[in-house]
């Protein structure tokens, strides 16, 4: 870490706090931003290798819940091997963003920096640019961990409204026996 990074006694708790100076908030909150931008603009383009590489620590847990009229689906997955895998199986589902014509838009971006470690919320929509059709609008919580290779994201969680074909798509690939 570069900057001035400061270590305080907190007298109630009396444990030591790490206090970031205004330089090292702001580069977190920029890094941050880029990796939660990188996620989606990797899966708009089924890049998963960008994914293991740059956005996905390697013991974060994924949590996806779609909304789709009277309808709720879970799906989690633990470790980035088994979210990418997850992600290769979502891609041949025929869901609307693994079509390539779907992008992400993720922002009103808050984001809390602790030391290593962050959250963030922020808003998701999903438009498929052939029509110009909203095919997703959700709420997402992310917690992050600064690795010696930079921010990853270690918790994900979407909750989304998705249409009623990618609700079928996703039932049809992830829960089948349900």
């Amino acid at each position: 870490m570069g900057g001035a990074v400061l270590f305080a006694v907190d007298g109630d708790a009396n444990r030591g706090v790490l206090l970031m100076d205004a330089g090292e908030k702001a580069l977190a909150h920029a890094e941050i931003t880029n990796v939660l931008s990188l996620y989606y603009q990797a899966l708009d383009q089924g890049d998963l290798e960008t994914l293991e590489r740059f956005v996905i620590a390697e013991d974060a847990t994924w949590v996806l819940v779609q909304l789709c009229e009277d309808e709720r689906v879970v799906d989690e997955s633990t470790g980035r091997d088994e979210i990418l895998a997850w992600f290769r199986e979502m891609f041949g589902a025929g869901v609307s963003m693994t079509e390539g014509t779907v992008r992400h838009y993720l922002n009103t971006h808050v984001i809390e920096v602790e030391g290593d470690a962050a959250r963030s919320t922020s808003h998701l929509q999903a438009i498929e640019t052939a029509g110009m059709t909203n095919v997703a609008s959700g709420f997402v919580r992310a917690d992050h961990v600064r690795t010696s290779e930079g921010w990853r994201i270690r918790r994900y969680e979407v909750e989304e409204t998705i249409t009623r074909k990618d609700m079928d798509a996703l039932k049809a690939t992830f829960h089948a026996s349900d």
